[in-house]
């Protein structure tokens, strides 16, 4: 039998901006993972190449394709049908808005199924948008929304019906974390310039004004008052790091606050961590979140979407409210000052997380693809 053939449009894997995103993650670990003999898996973009993104697609063994058009240029409707048509695609898994609009109106067009896949609850959608979630949303067929939160978010502002919504965590291949030994992680913490002694809290993800990275930093500033081995390490990048930088050098934490900028190496790097901060003020449910919980990390984080859904409050993390940063130094202080809380949060995280193993998305996807497709046939 012919495989199903798949094709997931984004709007771009990384750019000027930032270099590699939550999307495109989900991406490296799904398409891999997909069953070859019964699905072939496309990856697009609206947008053009996207250099370090791309090779680390291609160094996953994935070929992007590309649209190359502006969000609201006609010419990617055309272009998508083409490349539909070329390669015989048999349903459109389309994130982010641009890529949702052009994906659906070429499903309309070809009378071909549609997924629509929402990574947040954004509280609104643009005023740009909205008429167009209004006329497309009565035609979508099925939506993945990646917590509870965001699937109200898709129902109540992309005006999808409730019953085409399912909530979909990303989850992880737990078999994959890879582990790192004592020695290593006394390395690379000595690389930084930080010893045995010192406490290092980490903040992972796109610098971004909503991540709440501000956040730590004023907690820090709190926490300095305390106790003096407290040090913040910012991996990642975006367009918001020059207001961090100048925000830490205003504010006299250069000492304090290391900027390791983008990692390919990441999941090893969170283990030199004596705690992992999720300070976000709108999130969905970070790769990032469930890349902590897999190594066991002892995590502080905002109640932001998904993150206050699938963390327990003083069982598998410690919560605050978005932005409360008062409360983000008041409970990491509690966890470094606490051995037996550190550690029982790291064994309920390595607990907790063999509930979303990326196994499952991946059957619920490929599940759902073999009966869109066979309404369709």
């Amino acid at each position: 039998m012919k495989p199903i053939v798949i094709l997931h449009l984004c709007e771009h894997f990384g750019n000027e901006q930032v270099s590699f995103h939550g999307v495109s993650r989900s991406f490296e670990l799904w398409i891999p993972a997909y069953d070859k003999t019964r699905f072939r898996v496309l990856l697009c973009s609206r947008q053009g190449p996207s250099g370090p993104a791309e090779e680390r697609l291609k160094a996953s063994g994935i070929a992007p394709l590309h649209l190359g058009y502006g969000k609201l240029d006609p010419r990617n409707l055309w272009a998508l049908i083409r490349l539909v048509r070329r390669e015989q695609v048999d349903l459109i898994h389309a994130h982010g808005y641009g890529a949702c609009t052009w994906g659906r109106l070429a499903g309309l067009l070809l009378r071909l199924p549609v997924i629509v896949h929402e990574r947040c609850n954004y509280g609104t959608v643009p005023l740009t948008q909205r008429p167009v979630e209004w006329l497309l949303g009565r035609f979508t067929r099925c939506a993945f929304a990646v917590s509870e939160s965001t699937r109200r978010f898709t129902i109540e502002k992309r005006y999808i019906p409730a019953d085409r919504v399912k909530t979909l965590y990303s989850g992880i291949p737990l078999e994959t974390i890879p582990g790192v030994t004592p020695e290593w992680i006394q390395a690379f913490r000595c690389d930084q310039g930080r010893g045995v002694a010192d406490k290092v809290l980490g903040v992972v993800g796109r610098l971004e004004a909503h991540k709440g990275h501000l956040d730590t930093f004023k907690a820090l500033q709190l926490m300095l008052k305390e106790r003096q081995d407290v040090y913040v390490w910012v991996i990642g990048n975006g367009r918001f790091e020059a207001d961090l930088h100048r925000w830490v050098r205003e504010n006299g934490l250069d000492g304090r606050v290391q900027f390791l900028g983008y990692r390919t190496d990441v999941v090893s790097v969170i283990q030199c961590l004596d705690v992992q901060i999720f300070p976000s003020h709108q999130e969905g449910t970070p790769n990032t979140l469930y890349e902590a919980m897999a190594v066991g990390n002892a995590v502080v984080a905002s109640t932001a979407d998904g993150q206050g859904e699938i963390l327990e409050d003083g069982k598998t993390a410690l919560l605050f409210v978005p932005g409360d940063h008062e409360a983000l130094a008041r409970l990491t202080l509690r966890v470094l000052g606490s051995d037996a809380l550190r550690d029982q949060l790291r064994r309920n995280a390595l607990e907790r997380i063999k509930d979303f193993d990326m196994k499952r998305t991946i059957a619920t996807m490929e599940t759902t693809y073999e009966a869109m497709v066979r309404r369709t046939e």
